[in-house]
C-alpha cells in the first residue's frame, strides 16, 4: 500500500473525524451568508486573492466555478476543505500516532487543528476558506512522507508541498517547525528509528519551497500598488531587529491570553488543568520508566518542559519577522497545534494507563467542546448582524434612492457606524476581541462595507471616502431626511448617510 493511501484500520477514524469537523462547521453552513470580502467579489466577480499572494487559492476557486467570472459554489470549497484536512490529519495519524489506540483519545487531539478557535473567522469566506484548511492539510502530509521514499523524492515532495501550502495561505509554515520538533520528541523517547539524511533532506526541501515561494511567487503575484506589498515586507537582518522579533512575540503572547481571558472561565480552568496535567504527567511517567544517565535524563526532562514553551512561541514566530504587525485572531492560524502537541505528548506516556487515560481523554473532549460552543456563538453573532444589516440597508437603499429620484447624485458616503443589535451588542460585550471580527457594514471601503450597500442599489452610484468639508456640512445644516438611526445630507452630486452616535456600537 502506497504511503498516501488511508488502509482500513483508518478508515473508520477517517469517517468520524470528518463527520465531527462537518458538525463544526454547521453553523457556517446553515447560515450561508457572504462575509467581509465575499461582498466585494461576488458583485464583481473577480477573487483579487492572487494579490494576497495566494495565487493557488485562486485558481482552485476559479476551477470550482468555472473560471472567471466567479460564481458563488459555496459552501462546497469549505466542504472541500474539511475533508481534504481531515485526510491529512489521518495520513498523519497513521504514520506517527499509530501508539494512540484509543479512537476518542486520536480523533480528540487530531480535532484540535480543526477546531481551533483562533481561525474561526477563516470559516466564514465562501471562498477563502478553502485555501486556508487547505494549506493547514500541507505540513501534516509533508511529515506523512516515511523514511522509505527515496531522498530525491523526499526532497521534492517536501518542497513542492511547501511551495503549494505558502501559495495558498503562508501562515502554516510554522506548522512545519512545530511537527519537527514531534519528530524530535519521538527520535527521543519513542526510540523510533530515524533516518537522520532523510529528516535533514526533508526541512531542507521545505526551506528551498519557502524561499523559492518568496523570491519568485510571492514576488510575482503580491499587489505592488497597494497595501498588501507594505504588510508582505520582512524586517532586515540588522542586529535591531533581534529586538523587534522579541518585542513581536511578547505583545502576540499578550494578544493570546487577553484572547483566553475572555473565554469561559470553566474552559480556562480546563485548559490550565490540560496543559499543566500533560507537562507534569509526561516528566513523572518518564522518570519511572527511564533507565538512561542522568545527564541525559536531565536533557530530556529539560526537552518536556522546554518544549511546549517552543511549540507556543513556533505557532506564530514566522510572523514576527514582518515589519506591519496587526494582531488580529486569524493570524493564529497555527495556533491550534499548540494542544494537538500536548495531546501528543501526555498520551505517549500514560497509553498503559487507563485511569490517567481516561481523564486526559475527558479534558480533551472537555477542550473540544468548548470549541464547538465558540463557533456556534460566533456564527449565531454574526448571523444577527447580517440580519439587522439588512434591516438597515432595506432603509438606507430606499432613502438613498428616493433623494436621487432625478439621478442627481452620483457618489455616496457614511460618516459612523452602523448600530448593532442587541443581541450582537451582548456578543461583544462577552467577547470583545471576537466582536472586532464581526462585518463593518456601510462603510466607505468600495470592496467590502460599500460593496455590500451597492448590491441592494439600483442606480449607478459610487462610494466615494467622506472629506472635512461633508463633516463640516452635516455640523452646520439640517438634513433632508431623518430617522432616529440615521440623517441624510446632500453635498454637490454625493448623498451623505450619516449614523447617529445614539444608536452606533464599536
Amino acid at each position: 500500500m502506497k504511503w498516501y493511501h488511508i488502509d482500513k484500520k483508518y478508515t473508520l477514524n477517517y469517517l468520524f473525524l470528518v463527520v465531527l469537523s462537518l458538525f463544526y462547521i454547521f453553523p457556517v453552513i446553515l447560515i450561508n451568508l457572504y462575509f467581509k470580502d465575499d461582498w466585494g467579489w461576488s458583485r464583481v466577480g473577480s477573487l483579487g486573492i492572487k494579490g494576497d499572494g495566494r495565487p493557488l487559492t485562486e485558481y482552485l476557486i476559479l476551477t470550482l466555478s468555472g473560471g472567471e467570472p466567479v460564481t458563488d459554489v459555496a459552501p462546497l470549497p469549505l466542504i472541500l476543505g474539511v475533508l481534504f484536512l481531515s485526510y491529512s490529519l489521518i495520513l498523519y495519524a497513521k504514520t506517527n500516532l499509530n501508539y494512540i489506540s484509543n479512537r476518542c483519545a486520536l480523533l480528540a487531539v487530531l480535532l484540535f487543528i480543526v477546531t481551533n478557535p483562533f481561525t474561526a473567522e477563516y470559516l466564514f469566506y465562501r471562498s477563502g476558506c478553502m485555501g486556508a484548511l487547505t494549506s493547514l492539510a500541507c505540513p501534516f502530509i509533508i511529515f506523512s512522507i516515511p523514511d522509505s521514499v527515496s531522498k530525491l523524492k523526499m526532497f521534492v515532495y517536501s518542497s513542492i508541498l511547501c511551495m503549494a501550502m505558502m501559495s495558498l495561505h503562508p501562515a502554516p509554515i510554522a506548522i512545519c517547525l512545530i511537527l519537527f520538533v514531534v519528530n524530535i520528541f519521538f527520535l527521543l523517547f519513542q526510540k523510533r528509528k530515524t533516518n537522520y539524511a532523510l529528516e535533514g533532506i526533508r526541512i531542507i526541501g521545505i526551506g528551498t519551497g519557502a524561499i523559492i515561494y518568496k523570491a519568485v511567487i510571492a514576488n510575482h503575484y503580491v499587489s505592488h500598488s497597494d497595501w498588501r506589498y507594505a504588510a508582505s515586507q520582512t524586517l532586515e537582518l540588522k542586529p535591531e531587529s533581534i529586538l523587534l522579533i522579541f518585542q513581536n512575540i511578547f505583545n502576540s503572547s499578550k494578544f493570546i491570553m487577553r484572547f483566553i481571558s475572555e473565554t469561559a472561565i470553566w474552559y480556562q480552568v480546563i485548559l490550565a488543568l490540560l496543559t499543566i496535567s500533560a507537562i507534569v504527567l509526561s516528566i513523572v511517567m518518564y522518570c519511572q520508566k527511564s533507565e538512561k544517565k542522568s545527564w541525559l535524563k536531565a536533557v530530556n526532562i529539560s526537552f518536556l518542559v522546554l518544549s511546549p514553551i517552543c511549540v507556543f512561541v513556533f505557532s506564530f514566530l514566522p510572523l514576527m519577522i514582518l515589519k506591519e504587525q496587526t494582531l488580529k485572531t486569524r493570524i493564529f492560524l497555527a495556533m491550534g497545534i499548540f494542544l494537538f502537541y500536548l495531546g501528543i505528548l501526555v498520551l505517549y506516556f500514560i497509553r498503559s494507563h487507563q485511569t490517567l487515560l481516561h481523564f486526559m481523554i475527558l479534558l480533551l473532549i472537555l477542550c473540544n467542546f468548548y470549541h464547538y460552543t465558540y463557533v456556534y456563538s460566533f456564527a449565531n453573532a454574526v448571523n444577527n448582524q447580517n440580519e439587522y444589516a439588512k434591516y438597515m440597508v432595506y432603509h438606507v437603499a430606499h432613502d438613498v434612492e428616493t433623494i436621487n429620484s432625478d439621478g442627481e447624485f452620483s457618489c455616496v458616503s457614511f460618516i459612523g457606524k452602523m448600530p448593532r443589535p442587541l443581541r450582537t451588542q451582548l456578543f461583544c460585550e462577552k467577547y470583545p476581541l471576537t466582536g472586532t471580527l464581526l462585518p463593518q457594514y456601510f462603510t466607505n471601503d468600495g470592496w467590502i462595507g460599500g460593496s455590500y450597500v451597492l448590491n441592494y442599489l439600483q442606480d449607478n452610484l459610487t462610494i466615494e471616502v467622506d472629506t472635512d468639508e461633508d463633516r463640516q456640512l452635516v455640523a452646520s445644516q439640517e438634513p433632508v431626511m431623518a430617522n432616529s438611526l440615521y440623517s441624510c445630507y446632500v453635498n454637490a452630486d454625493k448623498i451623505i448617510v450619516v449614523f447617529h452616535e445614539s444608536g452606533a456600537s464599536d
